[in-house]
C-alpha cells in the first residue's frame, strides 16, 4: 500500500509531462528565440503584465499541479513568474499560424498552455519580453512596441520618456479601453498604475514616479487623426480575444 501511495504522484506527474509533450507536438512549428532587447520601454511591459520581479520560472509537471491546486483553493493566488506573459506570447504565435481558426477551442487552449510551458523552459525572461513587445497590439492597427513608439510619440523605444514608456506599457492588455485619445481618463489612470508598479519593483524612484505622473498624456501624433478610430479595438484577434477577457 505504501508503495502504491508513493507511486501515485509519480504516475500523475509523468502523465502530465506526457500530455505536455504530445500537445506540444500538435502545435507544429515553434517560434524562434528572438534577439533580446534591453530598453526600458520593453522592460516596462513586465510591470504592466506581471505582479512579481523580472524573472521567468520554468513550468514543470509539479509546478502545473501546484498551480491547479492553488487556483482551486486560493483563486487570488500569486501566479508563477512569467506565466501570464508566456501565455500571451504563445497566443500571439498560435493566432498567427495558418488554420488556427479551425482548431477547436479546447485544443487551442491546450496547445497554448503547452507552448507557454515550452517557452518558460527554453527562453530567458529578456527573450520573452522581446517577443511580447514585438507581437503585441497597441491599438489603431499598431503591432509592436517600435511601431507604437513611432506612431504615438515619433520616437524609438529607447528614446521614450518615463511617462511615455508607461503609457505604452499599459496598452496591450486592452488597447481600446486605454486609448489615450478616445479614453484619456482611463489611459491616465492606467499609465499611473504602471508607474506605481515600476516604483514598487524598485526600477524608478519615488521622485521619478511623481514627476512622471505630472506629465500630460501627449500622444501628439495620434491627436492629429481625430476620433475616427475610437469605435473598437482594432488589435483584437478575431474569434479569440473575447474569450480571454479583453
Amino acid at each position: 500500500m505504501l508503495v502504491l501511495l508513493l507511486l501515485m504522484p509519480l504516475v500523475l506527474l509523468g502523465s502530465v509531462e506526457c500530455l505536455y509533450r504530445y500537445t506540444l507536438s500538435r502545435v507544429g512549428e515553434l517560434p524562434r528565440v528572438p534577439v533580446a532587447r534591453t530598453d526600458f520601454a520593453t522592460r516596462a511591459l513586465w510591470a504592466a503584465t506581471e505582479e512579481g520581479p523580472l524573472q521567468l520560472e520554468p513550468r514543470w509537471p509539479w509546478t502545473l499541479v501546484a498551480e491547479f491546486a492553488q487556483v482551486t483553493w486560493h483563486p487570488r493566488h500569486e501566479r508563477t513568474a512569467g506565466s501570464l506573459t508566456s501565455w500571451h506570447v504563445a497566443r500571439q504565435w498560435m493566432t498567427s499560424r495558418p488554420g488556427h481558426a479551425s482548431t477547436s477551442m479546447r485544443n487551442w487552449h491546450l496547445r497554448g498552455l503547452a507552448l507557454s510551458m515550452w517557452i518558460s523552459r527554453h527562453w530567458s525572461v529578456e527573450e520573452l519580453l522581446t517577443a511580447y513587445a514585438e507581437g503585441s497590439g497597441f491599438g489603431r492597427n499598431i503591432i509592436g512596441l517600435d511601431a507604437a513608439a513611432r506612431r504615438y510619440f515619433g520616437k524609438a523605444p529607447g528614446q521614450l520618456a518615463l511617462h511615455e514608456a508607461a503609457l505604452l506599457a499599459g496598452l496591450p492588455q486592452s488597447p481600446a479601453r486605454y486609448d489615450p485619445f478616445c479614453q484619456p481618463e482611463r489611459a491616465l489612470q492606467r499609465r499611473n498604475v504602471v508607474l506605481s508598479r515600476l516604483q514598487g519593483l524598485g526600477w524608478i524612484s519615488e521622485a521619478q514616479g511623481e514627476e512622471a505622473r505630472k506629465q500630460p498624456l501627449h500622444p501628439a501624433a495620434i491627436a492629429e487623426e481625430g476620433a475616427g478610430a475610437c469605435a473598437h479595438d482594432q488589435n483584437t484577434p478575431p474569434g479569440r480575444s473575447r474569450l480571454h477577457g479583453e
